[in-house]
Parts: C-alpha cells; structure tokens; sequence
C-alpha cells in the first residue's frame, strides 16, 4: 500500500528543528493555507455529503460521525455543537470513536486497530435510512473502515473523510478527499489534516442546517437559550427581527417558550405560541415562509 501524503516528509520544514520562534510561526501558518485549498477543491465532494446530510436529517434518521483519535474526537465535537447551535436531538447526530468516551480525554492508540469494534459500534447505533460518515486522515484507519463496512451491510449510506488519494472507498458512497499533504511535522495529522477535516466538517454541518431551516439568513434562529450568553444571543436576534426593545424582546422570548422563531412569529403575526407553533411546523419550521415571505 503506498504511503499516506501525510505520512511523508515535508521539504519545506526539513529544518523545523533549527528554526526560531517566529520562523515557526510563519512556517506553520504557510503550511495552514494548504488546508484551506484542499476544502476549497473539494466543494463538489463536500456539496455531496452536505446535502444527504440534509436529507437524512430531514428524513428524522440519524447521522453518526465515526473516527479514531483527533478524526474522531473532531466528530464528536461536530455532533455536540449541533445542539446548542441548531437545537437539533442530542439522539440524532452523534459521534462515536474508537477507545470509547474515555478516548476524548486520554489517547486510545491501539483502538484504531480494532475493525470488529468499529462494526460492533455501527451495529449498535445505526439502522438503514441512516447516514456514517467516517472521518481518518489516512483513509484506511480499521476501525472506521470495520464500521463503514458494517454499516453498507445494514443498508446505511457511507461518506468518508480523509486526506488520502488511495484511501480505501470500497464501502463508501460518498467520498471526501483532502488534497493537504505531508504534514509540517510528518504524521502529525492533528495538524494540517485536522485543520481541512474541522473546516470540512463545518461546511457539511452548517450547509444542511440552513437546508433544513435552522438558519433565517444568516442568523442563527434555532439557537438554544440556555446560558447567558445564548440568552442575550435570542434576544437580540427577537429584537432585531421584530424591530423592539429589549424589554419587549424579553417577554416574548418567555411567552415563547425560549424559542426565537416561535418568538418571531408570535409578534409578526399576533400568533398565540400555539398558533406559531403550528405555522413553523407547516413550514417545515422554516422561518420565511412561516412570515410568508
């Protein structure tokens, strides 16, 4: 099997030993742009997994992030912050990675070996009409491979991630190449390939959630109000979109029930909360056509 682009030696940081700390810093930063390019080059790749993300959301059916180490824990983070960000099911978009939970915090190496358990935990959490996406730099990482194999058995739809040409796609229906190459310090995919994978992962998540009306424009309508921060984040966006006060912002976000769109339709319409709700859920709880716009 030829060698990972990521596991190649970089000529251009041959000498990272010698270097001082701001030719560190800029060597780094230079190599960063790459990552960048690589998801820019990939915009049809990543458009194709955006969009049965979309669907399989739409559809009510589960999408599972799977990966090992920095992949996987870049997974885990995506599925976490779908939660406050677009007031999605905790159930619903979740990441699994190789070591289990404990691998978060403490690194689970030899894990990545183990492509019975990658199988073992696809079995346990997907069904058919769901959608795994495996993420591994290399492409070819057993555990993710174990679980993508196991999972177009069971009739879920597969994408993978990786920054490997010759990955191996044998069980993938949509792939994801990131062209980012040999790494600044060789191997270190926590680097450039993390960088690509995380902007990747952003795009795919992002883009579906504003297919699937979680997004008002640009404004993030399905926020959660569950901390001070997110609190005075929807009631600026009441605030904003109903052209009040604060004080009035205020009572509708209760009257609301914590919900900006619901909030929004309430006062633009002269809804009770019932009613807005009702109208979101005919829209397909997409904001403008709830307004009629």
């Amino acid at each position: 099997m030829k060698l990972p682009p990521t596991e190649q030696p970089n000529p251009r940081t041959a000498g990272l030993d010698t270097l001082s700390p701001r030719q560190l810093a800029r060597v780094f930063n230079a190599e960063d742009f790459n990552a960048a390019r690589a998801v820019k080059q990939a915009a049809a790749q990543i458009a194709a997994v955006l969009g049965a993300f979309a669907r399989t959301y739409t559809a009510g059916r589960k999408i599972i992030f799977i990966g090992a180490g920095t992949s996987g824990r870049l997974g885990i983070l995506e599925a976490v912050e779908c939660v406050p960000t677009f007031g999605t099911k905790p159930s619903q978009i979740i990441g699994l990675i190789a070591g289990g939970p404990k691998a978060m915090f403490r690194s689970q190496e030899g894990a990545e070996d183990n492509a019975a358990q990658g199988a073992r935990d696809v079995a346990q959490h997907a069904r058919a009409g769901d959608l795994v996406i495996g993420l591994t730099a290399s492409g070819n990482t057993p555990y993710v491979q174990g679980a993508l194999k196991k999972a177009r058995q069971l009739g879920v739809q597969t994408a993978l991630v990786s920054c490997n040409p010759h990955a191996n796609t044998a069980f993938v229906d949509l792939p994801i190449y990131l062209s980012t190459g040999p790494e600044a310090l060789t191997g270190s995919t926590r680097l450039k390939a993390a960088t690509a994978t995380k902007m990747a992962l952003n795009a795919i998540t992002t883009g579906a959630m504003a297919l699937c009306g979680k997004t008002y424009g640009n404004l993030m309508v399905d926020v959660q109000a569950t901390n001070q921060k997110l609190t005075a984040r929807a009631l600026r966006l009441i605030g904003t979109l109903c052209a009040t006060d604060e004080k009035t912002a205020r009572r509708l976000l209760a009257a609301s029930g914590k919900n900006v769109k619901t909030a929004v339709v309430m006062h633009r319409k002269q809804y009770t909360r019932l009613q807005a709700r009702r109208t979101l859920a005919k829209s397909g709880g997409r904001l403008a056509e709830a307004l009629d716009e």
